[in-house]
């Protein structure tokens, strides 16, 4: 594994001010809130705040580690859709939305960045591989829930799904693979949430809602971190 030390270390600072804002996007964006960052939050290091840090720090050093080779070109974006996707899981978590007020800004933000690293790495195809990620992903995902409605799948993990898809065509080597990160991820994701669903209304004996998105998400994170392993092993 190549390790690149100022890649590592600056990654893996990066996670206290991702852990900030995450932190006031969890508290402001569900309430409403028409200013971020005025008055500035609170520092807090407990509870939902101190998993969030957590998260960050394991994602980000993760991410060093997994794109080293490929530069920072590469990882910034993903650094900084590593700060709004545990916000989303978050506010899922506690609320069962994922906000459009994050989802959009979220995607707006990710297509500009992955356009110029993709120029500034020398690689323009990738552009069209993310696109396509998105694309098919969002298809996926969509055409579930034109079938089963709000009850199979809500329209935020819809629209979120066009965000997983595109950091996950983006680090295809072709459009085949793209192809089957995307459905690896949807399986993973659908899997392990159906899994926990069974387990919660085996508890709970009743049928209640729970949370998707974190599963949607958690399935496209390994998908980063192990999806050469998982795709060339079949």
């Amino acid at each position: 594994m190549t390790v690149d030390p100022v890649m590592l270390v600056v990654s893996a600072v990066a996670a206290l001010p991702a852990g900030w804002f995450a932190g006031a996007l969890v508290d402001r964006v569900p309430s409403g809130t028409d200013s971020l960052l005025s008055p500035l939050p609170a520092v807090r290091f407990t509870g939902k705040y101190l998993v969030m840090y957590v998260l960050l720090l394991v994602l980000n050093v993760g991410a060093a580690l997994r794109f080293a080779d490929d530069g920072w070109w590469v990882l910034v974006p993903f650094l900084v859709v590593f700060c709004a996707l545990v916000a989303l899981a978050v506010i899922d978590v506690e609320l069962l939305r994922l906000p459009d007020r994050i989802v959009v800004p979220t995607l707006l933000v990710s297509i500009p960045m992955i356009v110029v690293a993709s120029i500034a790495d020398g690689d323009a195809v990738a552009i069209q591989r993310a696109l396509i990620g998105g694309a098919v992903y969002f298809g996926f995902l969509f055409l579930f829930h034109l079938i089963f409605g709000n009850r199979g799948m809500g329209f935020g993990d819809v629209k979120m799904s066009a965000i997983l898809g595109l950091y996950l065509g983006w680090i295809g080597a072709s459009t085949l693979q793209v192809i089957a990160y995307v459905l690896w991820a949807l399986v993973i994701g659908v899997l392990s949430g159906t899994i926990i669903g069974i387990v919660l209304f085996a508890v709970r004996r009743r049928s209640r809602s729970y949370p998707f998105g974190p599963f949607l998400i958690g399935g496209a994170l390994v998908l980063v971190f192990f999806g050469t392993t998982l795709v060339t092993a079949r």
